[in-house]
């Protein structure tokens, strides 16, 4: 927390530092324009950028004295990704919390046509699909018990002679219905050890690959359009956030830079290094 106040200050005190480098903004029409312009520059690019596995949306410019301009949006990633090169993977969001939200039919088709939901394969599921099948084997067993130990105790209640017998009867299957609760609660481990693997095998690379790929096209769509904002000297800056779930990110780049990357001296890699980036 501390490092990031220490930033947040850093990058104030820069700005302040260079508003008196910055060329003053004489033509506020000529900026309104230019920022007109940008939504529908950056939603373009930002959306070529990222490609089918995220949505670009609510984006927005506005305009702040002395420092440049902030051009604010917010990413989303659809529920479900069919990759469009092989067909034969669907890309499950980390939106989904369980493979509960899979449709029964859905998964049956996918493993009938040995699709896969990435990055698992048919067999994991197959795993997982095994285990709840004997979930409901246990949880019929269970039920055709207590019926059988209610009938058990009725019968105990209503006889007059062989109350020995019934207890004994009665105990018998109280203990094979405590065994099948045991048999249950480990099914119930299991599967969530499953759960567990499966979310993590799908979170972590995905969650790195996403913000890898926000990162990129940030950074390429400053290079490409940073210039729409000729109004802007080039000790200013473009400021850009891009909100993903509870989060947003901020990049801030010098428009000397993103004008060295138009020209080619830089790559957008370099330009993207050369930003100062916080989240919060």
């Amino acid at each position: 927390m501390k490092r990031l106040m220490r930033l947040v200050t850093a990058l104030g005190m820069t700005a302040l530092a260079a508003a008196s480098l910055a060329k003053p903004v004489t033509d506020m029409n000529e900026v309104l324009q230019e920022l007109e312009i940008a939504k529908d520059v950056f939603r373009s690019a930002m959306t070529h950028a990222v490609g089918s596995r995220l949505r670009v949306t609510g984006v927005d410019a506005e305009f702040l004295p002395h420092q440049g301009v902030l051009v604010s949006m917010s990413v989303v990633q659809p529920w479900i990704d069919v990759d469009q090169f092989t067909e034969r993977s669907i890309d499950l969001s980390t939106e989904v919390e369980t493979l509960h939200d899979v449709p029964e039919l859905v998964y049956e088709i996918m493993t009938e046509l040995n699709m896969a939901i990435a990055p698992y394969d048919p067999e994991m599921l197959g795993e997982l699909r095994e285990l709840r099948e004997e979930q409901k084997v246990v949880r019929s067993a269970q039920r055709t018990l207590r019926s059988q130990l209610r009938e058990a105790r009725r019968a105990k209640n209503r006889a007059e002679d062989d109350a020995d017998e019934l207890d004994e009867h009665i105990r018998e299957l109280e203990a094979e219905l405590n065994a099948l609760v045991d048999d249950y609660e480990s099914l119930n481990a299991e599967i969530d050890e499953l759960y567990t693997a499966l979310q993590e095998r799908r979170r972590s690379p995905q969650q790195q690959a996403i913000t890898m790929d926000i990162d990129r096209a940030v950074a390429e769509s400053a290079c490409n359009y940073g210039d729409t904002f000729k109004s802007l000297g080039s000790q200013q800056y473009l400021n850009m956030a891009v909100r993903l779930k509870e989060s947003t990110n901020y990049y801030v780049f010098k428009m000397e830079n993103i004008h060295a990357c138009r020209r080619g001296d830089i790559d957008a890699a370099r330009l993207l290094e050369r930003s100062w980036q916080y989240s919060r």
